[in-house]
């Protein structure tokens, strides 16, 4: 019974309270319906009432736009895009109005056009607009544009776009191309390579009265930043091109009111500057240096895609070519040499080589076709004892990392100066004419492999099991201590 008289009491005192706040409630109404005019134009009220009256006023002003008919917002975004900026675009999805972080109307799946044809697409645009002419639709003012995810699929003849772009009319506004890709394509509709864009920018710079392109990009695995100004009173184009991965800066300056391009390359390659010359056609682009004393030239056509070219040299060290940072070894491991669209064929010839003094009179051919690197033909001389050639030669990349693989070929013009250098004994010393023996050069572990080796077309078991014990050796590293060790002992083995 008690406990029961308990429950109610709780109840009772639950129910009075629940009263009492209705009751506060009521009359805390009747007095504000009583005495408003009092309340809001209370001196400590008067502030919030202002900042509340200026929000709801200011959001009505900002979302103004989505009163607007999308159609007719299509059409005046497109045709101010094309006007200010030469870029055609096809709206493909329906335009949406927002206003974070700045009022803007955006879109998916956006088509970029040239000649009614398109050659990109990009998956979200961005256009933001004017605030202070938000209040009619003929007053709408497109300022920044933001293309996010594009895809171009172009041609060389397509390159033209990101030209006009670069000729537009002085504008205080701003083009941005954000995680996009530059997919180059021959007649063929195959992909020669691709541009990655991870970030660029066009605009118009007041105080230098130039259009000008900032852009971080990718390519063949080679982030490269890139900057070119457009001076238009000149016609000029200035470029900066910044390879810091393999330490290559290319500045050109090159006039664009001719039929034929005409302009100039100062290269800074590993801290060397050289000047080239250039002439860009239509379909391809002719280049020489003008030093003539390390003289070079060639010819890079579009349509197909093809590079040719001439080095000569008086002189030229090696010591950088094989360090883990060099340039070769970051072509090499960026795979730019290894793409199937890529055909080359290049000759280097070097005088002599300065920090190796016996050699000289260096003929090196490279043929790049189908993702092959080869060597073959290659030829160099060792003093005027022997000229060695690299036939059958091959570079490849794998788990096991860089190799060079092939056949060397010795052919001795002086085999008697030639064991005088080595040093090899004179009991040893037979008439040989000619050595050929097959190898693997690993160039991450600088390391050799030798095999079938031929004395005169013969080959010597005591010479190839002599290679055996060599290529069981944990370091088969050369210098010219070891290098000159083997090949005493490769003869002495030879000659029993």
């Amino acid at each position: 019974m008690s406990k029961h008289n308990f429950l109610n009491k709780k109840i009772k005192k639950q129910i009075l309270s629940i009263n009492d706040l209705i009751e506060s409630s009521f009359n805390k109404l009747k007095y504000f319906l009583t005495n408003y005019r009092k309340i809001l134009f209370n001196k400590d009220n008067r502030l919030v009432l202002v900042v509340g009256i200026v929000v709801i006023l200011t959001l009505s002003y900002l979302l103004i736009p989505t009163l607007f008919d999308k159609g007719v917002i299509e059409t005046k975004i497109k045709n101010q895009i094309y006007k200010k900026y030469n870029v055609d675009i096809k709206f493909n999805e329906k335009i949406n109005y927002g206003l974070l972080p700045k009022p803007h109307f955006s879109t998916k799946n956006v088509s970029i056009l040239r000649n009614k044809k398109e050659i990109g697409s990009t998956k979200k645009l961005t256009a933001y607009i004017s605030l202070n002419q938000l209040i009619s639709i003929k007053k709408i003012d497109i300022k920044n544009l933001v293309f996010n995810k594009t895809d171009f699929n172009i041609y060389f003849d397509d390159l033209v776009f990101f030209e006009n772009l670069l000729k537009t009319e002085p504008n205080e506004n701003k083009i941005f191309f954000k995680k996009s890709n530059i997919f180059f394509k021959n007649k063929n509709e195959e992909i020669l390579f691709i541009n990655k864009i991870n970030n660029s920018e066009f605009y118009y710079d007041p105080k230098k009265l130039q259009n000008i392109l900032l852009s971080k990009n990718e390519i063949f695995n080679i982030p490269y930043k890139l900057t070119i100004r457009n001076d238009k009173f000149n016609k000029t184009f200035y470029t900066i091109s910044n390879f810091n991965k393999i330490k290559l800066r290319i500045n050109s300056e090159n006039s664009y009111d001719k039929e034929i391009i005409e302009g100039f390359f100062d290269i800074l390659f590993v801290n060397k500057k050289t000047s080239v010359n250039y002439k860009l056609k239509k379909d391809s682009l002719i280049f020489s240096s003008e030093n003539n004393k390390n003289f070079y030239d060639g010819v890079i056509d579009f349509k197909p895609f093809y590079f040719s070219a001439n080095f000569n040299y008086e002189g030229l060290s090696t010591k950088n070519l094989f360090r883990e940072d060099s340039i070769l070894i970051d072509l090499i491991n960026s795979e730019i040499l290894n793409n199937k669209n890529f055909s080359a064929n290049l000759n280097l010839n070097v005088k002599k080589i300065t920090n190796i003094n016996e050699l000289k009179n260096i003929s090196l051919k490279v043929s790049i076709e189908e993702g092959n690197i080869k060597f073959s033909d290659s030829k160099l001389m060792w003093k005027d004892d022997v000229q060695i050639s690299l036939i059958e030669s091959l570079l490849t990349l794998d788990d096991d990392g860089i190799n060079l693989i092939g056949s060397l070929l010795l052919n001795f013009k002086d085999i008697n100066d030639f064991y005088s250098s080595f040093q090899i004994e004179r009991k040893n010393r037979k008439d040989v004419k000619q050595v050929k023996i097959d190898f693997v050069y690993n160039l991450d572990t600088k390391s050799f492999r030798f095999d079938n080796s031929k004395i005169d077309n013969i080959q010597n078991d005591d010479v190839e099991e002599f290679l055996n014990r060599f290529n069981s050796k944990t370091n088969r590293e050369f210098n010219k201590i070891t290098f000159k060790n083997f090949i005493s002992n490769f003869f002495d083995v030879y000659a029993g």
